[in-house]
Order: C-alpha cells, then structure tokens, then sequence
C-alpha cells in the first residue's frame, strides 16, 4: 500500500509579519530554476539550513507553511523559539505542538533565502523515513512563495520561480483552469463518477505534498458515495499518526477536457465541524500521482492555474497486489520490515505476518532497493508469482504466493 503525507492546519493566526517573510528574486532577475528529486511521488529539493546543514524538505501546496519536522537542528544551533501553536493532527482531532522561529536563512539551489520565519515540531510526528524510505527534514510550504508564479516541470525535474508581473505563459498547449485561491492554496472544482450513475461535483485542494492520486472525504457531500469494492483500515500515515479510511477505485474524474478512468481513491470522514472552519470547504485533495501527468503552472497571484499534459496523461492507476505494507530502516534505509497485512490478502494467506523483515523478492536480494522499488514489485501483474524470504525472530522462511487485485 502507498502511504502519503496530510496538511498542516493551523489552529491559532501566525502573526502577520511572519507571514510576509519570504523569497524573492535579486533585482533584476525575472526567474530561477531549482532542481529537485522526484521520490516516491514527493518533490524533494536540497537546502541548506541555516549556513550549516544541508538537508531535504518537501515542495508543498497543500501547506500553509513552512515546517522543520526534526527539532534537533534548531536545538544544535541554539537557537530561540518566538512563540508555542497547537496544530491539528491527519484526523483533525489530536492537536499537537509547533514553535515559530525567526530570521533563518535557508539557501535553495540558485536562490538564497535570507531571514526566513518558520515552524518548527516539537516531535518527529511524521516518520518520514519509516514510510517513504527517504530523509526528509521539513516542508516548503506556500508563505515563502508568495512573490512568484509557480511552474512545475515533473519531466526535467525543475522548478521555475517566476516573477510574477514578468511572467507569460510559456506556450499556448497549457491549459487554463478554473481554481480559486484560500490562504495561498489552490482549489480545483471537479467531477467524479464513483459508479455507473453516480456523479458528485467536488471541490479539491492541488496539493503536490501528498503522493496520492485522489483522496475524498466521503461525508463531505451527500453525493458522494463508495465503491462496493474496498479496503478498510489505515489508508496513509500523516502528522500525529495513522489516516482511517478506506481505498477503492472510482469510475472516472474529470476536469476541463482531462479525465482518468478507474481511478485509486481513498475515502476518509472529517470532522464537520472542522469542516468549513479548516477544509474552506473542500471535499477532497489531489495529488501528485496526478499531477505529475502534467506541467503545472500555479500564477496565485492572479488566481489561475494551468496544465499541459504528458503523453498518456491519463494511463491505468497501478496499485499493490500484494497486501504487503512496507517499512523502512537501518542507517542506509534499506531494510524492510512488514508493518500492516490487509485480511484475506495474497501475503496474509501465504502465512506472513507483520514483523516480518523482507530479505529477498523472487531471489533477488533487497539490500540495494530503495523502498519504493521494492513497493512496486508488489504492483505487477495479477498472477505473477512472488517468493518472499523472510526473517522471523531470527529464523529464515521462504514464503510463495500469487498477486491479484485487490480492489
């Protein structure tokens, strides 16, 4: 199963002036090109924090701001925490604990940052590394972006920060999309067909901080219903914890002249009385397994967002046929270990059991794969055979089953 990363919510304003702090582009200089990683669905760039430490932060629309989620950093530097928030959990029940901090300097690839204000979490509440695989260290959230128009090339892997009043779109194949912009982030309005005859207009945030195609909260809407086929249980990890839910396949979603068929959703129920308040009403997020099919524009300033797609924008939604959930660990992350095993499952039935550390796939050894790698194993063919080795309280077992769909 994938996992993917929520929205920090605020629950308390973060004082104006900390909100207006951000890049800018030197005098003179109409854009800036920023390379970045693209992992697991993330777009992860290299920074350096603070004149001292270089590290990873994920690139994200869906935040409001900016967030170091590895306290020991600023703790190293010594440096004072300006003011204590509460900020909701992935439920949007649990409230946890954030400090502002101020004038950071944060230096991307060809952008100095200087005097930054940002958030920085009282614990690791993510785990980033247990379920991506990767170290990462923080998230770019849209308060340090405020002064640019956004361009998003998933192909080249780059980000282009454009001057806003400098800025022409680059080509007459982008599409231009109808949004509308709450505290900097973008809202799409789109349709979704959950089963033959079951339509439902949907409000949905563009966030490129989840790695998930679709997510829709299901009591949002009395349109919007469930698929008959799906899978209960622990649909994503975020901040504070597990994501309840459930996952299963739509029909179709469309927006503009794009839509995608049979698409992978996850379904989870919000608090209504956060609903409005936190949600500006939305009824669900889409992310990156999406919108990287696409160049993407983000012009906030001017409340518009544009889309040029790439060939086969709209091919089949591949998920895992296994009912293995994965975990990663050791100094190099490369040793998993099996975390969640969905019931009735291809791997449950063959007898594996979570605790399991995974040694090898189809006699092929794990010790080099990166996590997502070993992930897609698990999204092959229905009927494909697997032989698993495991370690089991020091025991070695040989484990065979086949893949099938699961939803």
């Amino acid at each position: 199963m994938r996992f993917f990363f929520f929205i920090l919510t605020f629950l308390f304003a973060i004082p104006s002036n900390a909100q207006l702090m951000g890049f800018k582009l030197p005098k003179g200089q109409d854009k800036v090109t920023i390379p970045f990683e693209f992992h697991n669905n993330f777009i992860i760039v290299n920074l350096i924090f603070d004149d001292v430490f270089p590290l990873k932060f994920i690139f994200d629309t869906g935040s409001e701001n900016t967030i170091l989620v590895k306290k020991e950093f600023t703790d190293i530097l010594n440096i004072s925490y300006d003011r204590k928030f509460k900020v909701l959990g992935a439920d949007f029940e649990q409230e946890l604990v954030a400090y502002l901090v101020r004038n950071i300097n944060m230096d991307l690839p060809n952008l100095p940052g200087q005097g930054l204000d940002l958030l920085v979490l009282k614990d690791d509440y993510f785990k980033f590394e247990e379920y991506t695989g990767l170290k990462i260290h923080g998230i770019l959230g849209m308060d340090l972006f405020k002064t640019f128009t956004i361009q998003i090339d998933y192909k080249k892997q780059n980000l282009i920060l454009h001057r806003v009043e400098k800025f022409v779109v680059p080509s007459k194949k982008f599409k231009l999309l109808p949004v509308q912009i709450h505290r900097n982030k973008p809202y799409l309005m789109a349709t979704v067909e959950i089963k033959q005859d079951t339509v439902a207009k949907v409000k949905l945030l563009l966030d490129t901080g989840a790695s998930l195609s679709l997510l829709l909260h299901n009591n949002s809407s009395k349109e919007l219903t469930m698929p008959e086929k799906m899978i209960p249980g622990k649909i994503g990890n975020g901040l504070g914890g597990f994501i309840q839910g459930f996952v299963g396949r739509i029909n179709r979603l469309s927006f503009d002249e794009f839509y995608f068929n049979s698409v992978i959703t996850n379904f989870q129920e919000v608090n209504e009385n956060v609903q409005y308040r936190v949600n500006f009403g939305r009824n669900g997020i889409l992310g990156n397994e999406i919108l990287s099919r696409f160049n993407v524009i983000f012009d906030i300033a001017r409340s518009k967002v544009y889309l040029k797609p790439i060939k086969k924008y709209n091919k089949y939604f591949k998920y895992d046929r296994s009912g293995i959930t994965l975990i990663a660990s050791g100094k190099k992350l490369n040793k998993f270990r099996i975390k969640e095993l969905i019931q009735d499952s291809p791997a449950a039935e063959a007898g594996l059991q979570i605790g399991d550390l995974v040694t090898s796939v189809n006699s092929i050894p794990l010790g080099k794969d990166d996590l997502r790698r070993v992930t897609k194993k698990f999204q092959k063919r229905s009927g494909k055979r697997i032989k698993m080795v495991v370690l089991r309280k020091g025991k070695r077992m040989v484990f065979r089953f086949r893949l099938r769909d699961l939803i």
